[in-house]
């Protein structure tokens, strides 16, 4: 039988994709959850079922998966979409027009 590094398996025999969670990280996460919920973005039954996820989960790459459709803390939102500049026009002289 190979040998297989601690937390490499999870208890029921499947393979963990990603680093374990601690506590701390499942706190964080359940914390994140109550503010979109407190800014509307997730019903109180929807909160329910991710924090139960949440604490549930062994790996980042579990609680990850719990936000991932939600934006990120310090990222901020815009009421309106700027498309992307171009980068094909240079400032400058240029001779021909």
């Amino acid at each position: 039988m190979a040998h297989e590094e601690p937390g490499s398996r999870a208890d029921d025999g499947g393979h963990l994709e990603g680093p374990r969670a601690s506590d701390a990280d499942r706190e964080r996460f359940a914390a994140q959850l109550h503010e979109h919920y407190a800014e509307g973005r997730l019903s109180i039954d929807e909160l329910q079922r991710r924090l139960d996820v949440v604490f549930a989960a062994q790996t980042l790459v579990q609680l990850y998966e719990t936000t991932s459709d939600l934006p990120h803390p310090g990222v901020p939102l815009s009421n309106r979409y700027e498309p992307p500049r171009s980068t094909s026009r240079r400032p400058g002289w240029w001779p021909f027009r």
